[in-house]
């Protein structure tokens, strides 16, 4: 069963996504500013580099950085509407672009000379894909791309017509918005619940405040009116905290954790550095009875699996080296390989597997897109710089 469950009572706004009580996914964001991906904002263009660079004022303590060979020869001072790719990260600001997208359940449109029309590579069958491109190209105005995103298999043609026709409403809208504000100023936000929750397979969505529950209500009846009937809110007044009430406060803290332990015994150890993630697996307290062989592929496939989750659960991206326990049988190597990537087609973030070393490293991307859940929750501490040691007898 899946929930879709909001906590909008403080400063921090959290959508949390469950599978049968399992949190899978979280999203966080602060009044104080946090995430920023997929906002459009009128910004101001400050600097620009021989490197085809420009830096842009988005209101933000940090410039964010647009590459302007996609963008009409911008000049210094000039404003410019732009939307964030990528949520600033350590010493970089956010990474923004002139192209904008919009995101709805069945499809993204954009702004394009050309009428482009592309189908989601998780939609495999060619009579759908051929299908969809049609509906695309019959249906969008001159000057718009579209992508016809996984949801949109089977849905039928006036359905998709008419969220496109939606959206590019959308899009104008900003246009005109745009030409009376002065930077920085925000235009559009968009809601993470519509792009990138809202699924036909969603059986519950919980509010914890009656102001964010009419909002809720208003998306869901614009963009999915056959799920506004599992829409509900949910009174807090007896003390039953949402977050509380369905353990997320708990799964958030134990997603935070060096160490996650195995059903079997093992366990594995995430390191995130500045480079890259790292992934340890470790048989642990798990030896095995007789064979050993077998020991390190269960012990390996339950983690690829666990892995797999917490990559999308701590929002872990970049490059990611899992070191799995050694394996000399090739074919057991290609049964792990195999079953960590059906694992990692779950996540709606794209994650690429470059293959496995002689060693047992698997190496892989991950599209980096907001701040891990680490980066979110968690300062460095003041004593040891955030090496998590100390010197002895201090």
């Amino acid at each position: 069963m899946k929930k879709i469950l909001i906590d909008a009572k403080d400063e921090n706004y959290r959508v949390a996504l469950t599978e049968d009580g399992r949190l899978k996914e979280i999203f966080i964001e602060r009044d104080n500013g946090g995430a920023l991906v997929g906002q459009i904002i009128l910004g101001t263009v400050r600097t620009i580099l021989p490197s085809q660079f420009a830096f842009i004022d988005i209101g933000r303590d940090k410039n964010a950085f647009m590459n302007i060979k996609e963008a009409e020869k911008p000049k210094q001072g000039q404003p410019v509407l732009v939307q964030v790719y990528k949520d600033a990260s350590g010493s970089k600001g956010a990474n923004v672009g002139c192209q904008l997208h919009l995101n709805g359940r069945f499809v993204i449109i954009y702004d394009s000379l050309r009428k482009e029309c592309g189908v989601s590579a998780k939609i495999g069958d060619a009579a759908e894909r051929k299908r969809l491109r049609h509906i695309l190209r019959k249906t969008l105005p001159d000057g718009y791309g579209a992508i016809a995103r996984t949801n949109s298999e089977g849905r039928d043609a006036p359905e998709i017509r008419a969220e496109i026709e939606r959206l590019v409403s959308t899009h104008k809208n900003i246009l005109e918005r745009a030409k009376n504000l002065r930077p920085p100023a925000a235009v559009y936000r968009e809601s993470p619940l519509l792009s990138d929750l809202l699924s036909g397979d969603i059986d519950e969505i919980l509010v914890n405040t009656e102001t964010e529950y009419a909002s809720v209500l208003k998306t869901v009846d614009a963009t999915a009116p056959e799920l506004s009937g599992k829409v509900s809110f949910h009174n807090e007044e007896n003390g039953n905290a949402l977050f509380n009430l369905y353990d997320i406060e708990r799964q958030i803290e134990k997603a935070l954790h060096k160490i996650v332990r195995l059903s079997c015994g093992g366990f594995v150890t995430f390191e995130q550095t500045e480079a890259c993630v790292v992934a340890d697996v470790n048989t642990g307290s798990f030896t095995g009875k007789k064979n050993y062989r077998k020991t390190v592929l269960q012990t390996n496939l339950e983690a690829a699996e666990c892995i797999a989750e917490q990559l999308r659960l701590r929002n872990l991206s970049g490059m990611i080296v899992v070191d799995f326990i050694d394996m000399r049988d090739g074919e057991d190597k290609n049964i792990l390989l195999n079953a960590f990537k059906a694992a990692l087609r779950n996540d709606r973030i794209k994650t690429s597997v470059a293959g496995m070393t002689e060693l047992g490293l698997v190496l892989l991307t991950r599209r980096k897109t907001r701040e891990s859940l680490e980066q979110l929750l968690k300062l460095d501490c003041p004593r040891c710089g955030g090496t998590g040691r100390i010197r002895k007898g201090d």
